[in-house]
């Protein structure tokens, strides 16, 4: 996987075309509880549970144009977020960090 220097893995993203290509009802059902779950505890936190988000693949040539967009607006680069998460990719498995009530 192609990396940008400054680049976190903060969002998960999920193509469509591949949710219904991959997955069947039962795994679509358990998907779709879980993104309700999320919105709704999103919403009890007063957050909007419906974020909406410009994706960039970043083998796209324009990606770097779109990083120093983003680094011009201060929004590039490590900043500390108590309300997210970090997450790594190993052996082709997403790991999510513990949180404090798991341990």
């Amino acid at each position: 996987m192609k990396t940008i220097p400054g680049m976190e893995m903060k969002f998960t993203v999920i193509k469509n075309e591949d949710i219904e290509k991959y997955l069947d009802d039962r795994d679509k059902s358990e998907l779709s509880r879980m993104l309700w779950k999320i919105s709704q505890l999103r919403s009890v936190e007063g957050k909007r549970p419906d974020n909406a988000y410009l994706v960039i693949n970043i083998d796209e040539p324009y990606a770097e144009e779109v990083v120093d967009i983003l680094k011009e607006y201060g929004h590039w680069g490590h900043v500390v977020d108590i309300n997210q998460i970090t997450a790594v990719f190993e052996n082709e498995t997403l790991l999510l960090p513990e949180s404090e009530g798991d341990q």
